[in-house]
């Protein structure tokens, strides 16, 4: 009786795998598993090769993660685009981030090192192998970490959609740090925070376009 059931399993899953066309070792996976216990293993030993549960394809911004909420005060839009250092960084610098909040874009750098410095830090950054830029330092809006000063816009729209980006954090007490985080899939990230802090459109679009 269980060679039947294991025999009809497979035809099923063998017919469906025929109409899509290709093998499907999902169908087949979820073919044994309405077999009982203690059927499953020699249904799952007879699959032509290994289940795996197939990967999501990448996205536009991959290696950033964007989050979408809403204010509950005003109900703007509130945007985060994340990159996270390459390596680690030591744990001193953890993260990059751009945010949008009440319709203002702001560019933070977080991590330890970042949430103990104040707006006396030195700030840099350097574009792969670019001149290094010392911009001025200051706290965000709301959070911790050290805030960009001057054309945030402006420097988010001059960073190129690969590479990556160098930033150096000098401290009150004398502590460098660095880290660095790729900028592949900055574009994406980029727009989404643009449409939510509604850049307008002669600055929305990246100098290099």
């Amino acid at each position: 009786m269980k060679l039947i059931m294991l025999s009809v399993v497979f035809e099923v899953a063998s017919q469906v795998a025929f109409a899509q066309g290709a093998p499907d070792p999902m169908a087949q996976l979820r073919a044994c598993s309405l077999l009982d216990p203690a059927e499953r293993p020699a249904c799952l030993n007879k699959l032509p090769q290994p289940v795996t549960v197939p990967r999501r394809p990448a996205g536009d911004a991959d290696g950033w993660i964007v989050s979408e909420t809403t204010s509950p005060i005003d109900y703007t839009p509130i945007v985060t685009a994340t990159a996270f250092a390459e390596g680690g960084a030591n744990g001193a610098l953890k993260q990059l981030s751009i945010h949008c909040r009440g319709g203002r874009t702001e560019l933070v750098l977080g991590g330890p090192a970042a949430s103990e410095s104040g707006a006396d830090s030195v700030l840099s950054y350097r574009v792969d192998d670019s001149q290094p830029v010392q911009l001025a330092a200051g706290r965000p809006s709301y959070g911790t970490g050290v805030a960009f000063r001057g054309d945030v816009v402006g420097l988010l729209l001059s960073l190129p959609n690969e590479g990556g980006i160098a930033i150096r954090l000098g401290t009150r007490a004398g502590a460098v740090h660095d880290a660095h985080f790729s900028l592949v899939g900055l574009k994406a990230a980029r727009d989404r925070v643009a449409a939510a802090c509604k850049w307008p459109r002669t600055l929305a679009r990246p100098r290099s376009e």
